[in-house]
């Protein structure tokens, strides 16, 4: 693959609440600790795809970042990140008429579970139309998520399928409304949680496990994707091609403190890796690693490590 790293997705400010537990429906509680974080899947998996670059030597890829931000005190936090990172955002919208994404995460302490609000503000303006100068064409490997509109997706999605660009789509979040109903043979890997394997399926509600894993992923293949890695949280990643069996690859057993963005930390490492080694099983594994490193701290983009 040549050519560097396209990432196309949304951009969101993290307000981060951790307490030992999670409220109940109706209940207010109080004495939270608070964290703020550059968030949103696609500045997480670019900023990730940027920072664990030190560990892949010089066949790291560059990175670019399409996406949309208002013009607020939140953008200017997340583009200052991005400045220091080294990522090019030329490609960048920066829109006076609308706010920056906001996310609201709750993290129980005790398990790292989290759980997620989100008012995508200038997220919402990613179309077709506005990625129109983006240079999906001229890309070694697009990564996009499911966090702007569907429109814009499945777009840059057939741009790059057009031009021959091999596709990473991590399908999320997705319900059956936000499905951009992308043609599977168009994508090289998709990367679901367990959830979200439910709905590709058509069986939304159906969470996997390890166990099901590998009959989970045949059923993708068989729709046509190209490959497939389930992300199982501290299961680690199964991973899945149509040449070879399902591999699983366990993560390390680490002290997790917040799971928050530890998808995107692996996706963005893994498609460094993929594009710098063209290596999946190596690239997926690297990505693991990546990610179970930033659950130990807490955050989103501040997770991520610099390797």
């Amino acid at each position: 693959m040549a050519g560097p790293l396209l990432v196309i997705g949304s951009v969101n400010y993290d307000l981060i609440f951790r307490h030992p537990r999670l409220p109940r429906q109706g209940e207010t509680i109080t004495g939270a600790e608070l964290f703020e974080s550059c968030g949103g899947k696609g500045a997480n998996q670019a900023a990730a795809a940027v920072r664990c670059r030190g560990a892949l030597g010089d066949a790291a890829p560059p990175v670019l970042f399409g996406g949309a931000v208002g013009n607020d005190a939140h953008s200017a936090a997340q583009r200052r990140t991005f400045e220091e990172d080294g990522i090019d955002t030329r490609y960048l919208l920066v829109l006076d008429d609308c706010h920056t994404g906001l996310s609201v995460v709750w993290v129980e302490a005790a398990t790292g579970d989290n759980r997620i609000m989100n008012s995508p503000g200038a997220n919402s303006r990613l179309s077709a139309d506005a990625l129109a100068a983006a240079p999906i064409e001229e890309a070694g490997l697009l990564l996009i998520q499911n966090e702007t509109p569907a429109d814009g997706v499945r777009s840059a999605v057939e741009r790059a399928h057009g031009a021959g660009v091999p596709v990473i789509w991590n399908p999320a979040p997705i319900d059956e409304a936000s499905d951009p109903g992308l043609d599977p043979r168009h994508v090289d890997w998709v990367t679901p949680n367990e959830v979200e394997c439910g709905v590709l399926l058509g069986r939304t509600g159906e969470r996997i496990d390890a166990g099901s894993a590998a009959d989970v992923a045949a059923e993708l293949l068989r729709l046509g994707y190209r490959g497939a890695i389930l992300t199982l949280g501290p299961a680690g990643v199964l991973v899945a091609k149509p040449e070879s069996p399902p591999e699983l690859i366990p993560a390390p057993q680490v002290d997790a403190v917040d799971t928050t963005g530890a998808g995107d930390a692996f996706n963005g490492a893994f498609a460094a890796g993929l594009l710098a080694t063209s290596d999946s099983r190596e690239a997926a594994a690297f990505g693991v690693r990546y990610a179970s490193d930033s659950v130990t701290r807490h955050g989103t983009q501040t997770s991520f490590a610099r390797w």
